[in-house]
């Protein structure tokens, strides 16, 4: 399997909250979260991750600590507030290349020469842990990225059984056998739910396969029905402004090779969700469940069992 490393996750938002108040413990040491996502020069683009984790911190922590460092100072951050663990959280759609490869070896608990060499290129840095970190599951585990697209295709809908239902995500050409799941699952539950009979799905990027290869499921889905919702599954990103992101590149470029089929798209015929997983009230408790699970007493095994 390809190991790379992006320059997005180098410059990661990090979100660094205390556990105390998620654990029973009279010990004075205290477990740390830290959540990571996907970041960017442009602030803006962070604002809705960094949103997040402010939420975390004012309703579900109470009197927890926020800060914004790199993946590594936030665990130096963390280990210098005593916590005696690290429970890392990627705010990642679906097991991939980032959450396998990029993030472990940003924390420090991973590494291999190709993955160094590029940090090193990147003017990267690595975390340096003195405390044991464990790294979480990606928001494919449990089920809210079921009851967000559920509650997108809620406000969209106006008439179900003449609706077709599309799907739009990044995508992981190196983990696509688990992505098509996640997407089938995803579908099955929000077209059982809200009594949609097509779906189908696309991987667009962050909109670069929009034009190849979500614009053509869209019109596909247009044949079949008389309105087609697209929800967008990613963590802050929207299906609309991953459609105005890309029709505005096109032409600025002067690459609009198909302007009536933009310009066709209203919300007669096709409608774009508008948030991404971030603003789903069910994301800031998965980000807890997913800390809490870590933290359970695993049962052991009697010494000769099965």
């Amino acid at each position: 399997m390809n190991q790379s490393i992006s320059k997005s996750v180098l410059v990661a938002s990090a979100v660094i909250v205390a556990l105390s108040q998620l654990v029973a413990s009279t010990a004075q040491a205290e477990p740390g979260l830290l959540i990571i996502a996907h970041g960017a020069p442009s602030p803006k683009w962070n604002d809705p991750v960094l949103e997040f984790g402010q939420k975390v911190t004012r309703e579900a922590l109470k009197g927890g600590q926020f800060s914004q460092p790199d993946v590594p100072g936030a665990v130096a951050e963390l280990e210098a507030e005593g916590c005696d663990r690290i429970i890392a959280v990627p705010l990642f759609i679906a097991p991939s290349g980032h959450s396998h490869f990029d993030v472990p070896a940003v924390l420090g608990i991973y590494s291999s020469p190709e993955i160094r060499a590029v940090i090193a290129e990147e003017n990267g840095a690595i975390a340096q842990p003195r405390v044991p970190i464990t790294l979480t599951q990606t928001l494919a585990g449990g089920d809210v990225l079921c009851e967000f697209a559920l509650g997108q295709v809620r406000k969209l809908s106006q008439d179900a059984e003449n609706e077709a239902l599309v799907l739009i995500a990044h995508g992981d050409p190196g983990h696509r056998d688990l992505i098509d799941g996640l997407m089938r699952r995803i579908m099955t539950y929000c077209c059982g739910q809200a009594g949609i009979d097509y779906g189908d799905w696309a991987y667009v990027g962050m909109g670069l396969g929009h034009l190849e290869h979500g614009l053509p499921t869209i019109m596909k889905a247009l044949e079949a029905k008389k309105r087609v919702l697209v929800v967008g599954v990613y963590v802050s990103s929207s299906a609309r402004s991953i459609h105005q992101r890309v029709f505005t590149m096109a032409k600025l470029a002067g690459k609009l090779v198909m302007p009536d089929l933009f310009d066709g798209f209203d919300e007669e015929s096709v409608a774009f969700s508008e948030q991404g997983v971030v603003t789903h009230p069910g994301a800031v408790q998965w980000v807890l469940d997913s800390a809490k699970s870590v933290l359970e007493p695993f049962p052991q095994s009697r010494a000769g069992g099965t």
